[in-house]
């Protein structure tokens, strides 16, 4: 494995394993959205480093879930754009999606902004569950099972190339293997990039325990805003347990939450303020906040400067 302290950040050093006995440091980022023109793209990266956030997240679709016929560039060429443009902030996945994917590729993508970034990429991994992101691979909707086996594999790849210290890796799975895989040049973080996994089911959940840095969630779809914190409390919980029977302590998988759907403070209904306390309560260490858009930029960067310091150092 390459191993480039000089070229690791500060931010890529606070992603080490809390020391034990300490509180681990609070981190807050922003999910951006490939829809617009590149200088506008440009000008939000700048603006959110510029805030002080931790993490820059794209999303990884063949569209825009919002609006299919809309604006929608690559994500992964949008993040090395980024990637040159910032100098701090990290930059990561939000999550890539295995339908369009093979793990071998994404892994040597994750890699490659590993490096182009200096250090500062998170690789977020998810299952794909949308019917449009199959078609536009030539591929029939899986069924749950299908996806869900599919993902304990692929999971197992990535992590196994990011890892690696041979010349090659391979893996046999139940559903996708991958063979004598180039693993050079490696990451510059070590002993890898971190990855997180996305989602809530009981597989990624497992995934989640056994290869994840990070689990994230954004609660149950169609879910009340009350059903969604009950849900990510016991979630959790579950997390800790499948931790500890995968033989890796609770603290080593940070738990995140996409602030989404029913918390979202555009609506209205609950402001920042409360979803950093109530889930902080629940042990979600990590939050990322949707881009604001321009009607709420003023409050979201209130929050930037007011709040969110103050949570960093309460």
């Amino acid at each position: 494995m390459v191993s480039r302290p000089d070229l690791i950040t500060d931010q890529a050093v606070r992603r080490r394993p809390t020391p034990r006995g300490g509180p681990p440091r609070r981190q807050f980022g922003v999910m951006v959205y490939p829809d617009q023109p590149f200088p506008v793209l440009v000008e939000r990266f700048e603006l959110l480093e510029n805030l002080g956030f931790d993490q820059i997240f794209l999303p990884d679709h063949s569209g825009d879930l919002r609006n299919l016929r809309g604006m929608w560039f690559d994500s992964w060429a949008v993040l090395a754009v980024a990637a040159a443009r910032t100098k701090r902030i990290r930059l990561g996945t939000l999550v890539a999606n295995q339908i369009l994917r093979p793990p071998s590729q994404l892994a040597k993508q994750a890699v490659t902004l590993d490096h182009l970034s200096g250090g500062r990429f998170e690789l977020g991994i998810g299952a794909g569950i949308f019917a449009w992101d199959h078609y536009s691979v030539g591929e029939h909707p899986w069924p749950p099972k299908e996806r869900m086996q599919r993902f304990l594999d692929y999971v197992a790849i990535v992590d196994g190339i990011l890892r690696a210290d041979d010349v090659t890796f391979s893996h046999t799975g139940s559903r996708l293997w991958a063979g004598d895989v180039p693993t050079a040049p490696g990451c510059l973080q070590s002993p890898r990039l971190p990855i997180i996994v996305g989602g809530q089911s009981p597989s990624l959940l497992r995934a989640a325990a056994r290869y994840a840095d990070v689990w994230n969630t954004h609660g149950p779809p169609g879910a009340s805003a009350e059903g969604i914190l009950r849900a990510t409390a016991e979630q959790n919980r579950t997390v800790d347990r499948l931790t500890t029977e995968a033989g890796r302590t609770p603290s080593a998988v940070r738990r995140s939450f996409t602030i989404f759907g029913p918390w979202d403070p555009r609506a209205g209904l609950h402001g920042y303020e409360e979803i950093f306390e109530r889930f902080g309560e629940v042990g979600v260490t990590d939050f990322v906040l949707d881009w604001p858009g321009e009607t709420h930029l003023k409050e979201f960067i209130r929050v930037a400067e007011k709040v969110i310091p103050a949570l960093r150092t309460a």
